[in-house]
């Protein structure tokens, strides 16, 4: 992606970093057990890179991710792609092209909450070869603010 300008680079980095903070390496799923809830958390690093004033490779860890009941709770790594067309970022349709790197390389769909099951999209992105999926709230509670899904 390029970006004209240093406040409007700046804009764009602060808000993916943001946004990367509620990533999950794999689904975010939780489940219920009896009358117990249960999940498991997934640490979260995010690598970017940052415009001036700040130049260079910059890593924040967190721990604001849960795998899903199904998933393999084991490290996902990739380059981080949405879909391709804006009108299906929620990757709902079966027919949802990524932007994914060259044949080969690992990549993480980044698909936002929304309009049909997590499965559906999960298995969308797995027809297009992804190493993992990424489901995101994109809610924010404040500006500048992300959560974390909250699952009903």
């Amino acid at each position: 992606v390029q970006c004209s300008g240093h406040s409007a680079c700046r804009s764009l980095a602060l808000s993916t970093w943001l946004l990367s903070f509620c990533f999950v390496h794999l689904l975010c799923l939780d489940f219920t057990v009896a009358e117990k809830e249960e999940w498991y958390t997934a640490f979260v690093n995010i690598t970017y890179s940052e415009p001036a004033p700040d130049p260079g490779l910059h890593t924040e860890k967190t721990e604001c991710g849960r795998y899903g009941e199904h998933s393999p709770k084991q490290d996902a790594r990739g380059e981080v792609v949405m879909a391709s067309s804006a009108h299906d970022r929620l990757a709902c349709d079966p027919n949802t092209k990524f932007a994914a790197p060259t044949h080969g390389k690992n990549w993480i769909a980044l698909i936002p909450k929304g309009n049909c099951t997590y499965r559906d999209k999960i298995r969308n992105a797995f027809l297009q070869n992804a190493s993992a999926v990424v489901i995101f709230n994109k809610e924010r509670k404040k500006e500048n603010e992300y959560k974390c899904l909250s699952f009903p």
